[in-house]
């Protein structure tokens, strides 16, 4: 995990002493886990940009999946879903994007792929944060635990 990812992501509460009383609170949005022989997944299509409010239930990414059953994974066979998000806020940051709206990596489920965040100003520090401690994102660490799973 880099140096970035460290300090942005909590490690057991999704509260970030780095940005001080300002972020009260990230959501991190993780690699959906869809199955327990899932390898990893490559997202396709962001539906929502940088900056745009997600409700609950608004379609947030979609993404291919290898490996979803043990027949996929014997057969290389890959899988087409969407990803509708379960938290509101302001889509902050999305780590490691390319354009138009994709992400070129496989990552495992759980991964972090993006930041919510709750107000708009909050949102703006995230940013300013992240662009200061660079944008280069590295495989996950696994002391990070999410409070909720996708």
């Amino acid at each position: 995990m880099s140096l970035a990812m460290r300090r942005l992501l909590p490690h057991r509460t999704s509260k970030l002493p780095a940005f001080g009383q300002r972020c009260r609170h990230l959501t991190v949005v993780p690699m959906a886990q869809v199955s327990p022989s899932m390898t990893g997944g490559r997202i396709t299509k962001w539906t929502k940009d940088v900056g745009d409010f997600v409700s609950c239930y608004d379609l947030l990414y979609e993404f291919e999946v290898s490996g979803l059953t043990d027949i996929d994974e014997e057969e290389n066979v890959t899988t087409k879903m969407e990803l509708e998000s379960c938290d509101e806020g302001y889509l902050a940051v999305v780590f490691d994007p390319v354009v138009p709206n994709t992400c070129p990596k496989i990552v495992g489920g759980g991964t972090p792929v993006a930041l919510l965040c709750d107000t708009v100003d909050e949102m703006h520090d995230v940013q300013d944060q992240f662009k200061r401690l660079g944008p280069k994102v590295s495989p996950p660490s696994t002391s990070i635990r999410l409070t909720r799973h996708y």
